[in-house]
């Protein structure tokens, strides 16, 4: 995932962009929000900066303790960025086409 980040300031700063998931069809219960990412980045005074945060398969598996393995559902998968989180401007809703187990 790709967001801009604008410093509308008069002077240089820091940001840190932050990036959660949300499994909107899991069988299995998840936390609301889960931290996948996240990047501090410095943006000059007036200027706007590209921030790429990546997703792997990993991010969206969970422990299935039956089959004793890392699991990733085949379901919608909503992504969000933003300064916190309790403040998510960008969002993108994913499919996530196959399930299967996941070996780091």
């Amino acid at each position: 995932m790709t967001v801009k980040v604008k410093n509308t300031g008069k002077r240089a700063s820091d940001e840190v962009v932050e990036m959660y998931v949300q499994h909107l069809g899991s069988a299995v219960t998840r936390p609301q929000l889960e931290l996948k990412g996240f990047k501090r980045v410095r943006v000059e005074a007036g200027a706007e900066r590209a921030v790429t945060l990546e997703l792997k398969p990993r991010d969206l598996a969970y422990w299935d303790a039956v089959r004793h393995a890392w699991r990733v559902e085949k379901e919608q998968v909503r992504v969000l960025a933003g300064g916190s989180s309790d403040k998510l401007p960008v969002q993108a809703t994913l499919q996530v086409e196959n399930s299967a187990e996941f070996k780091p």
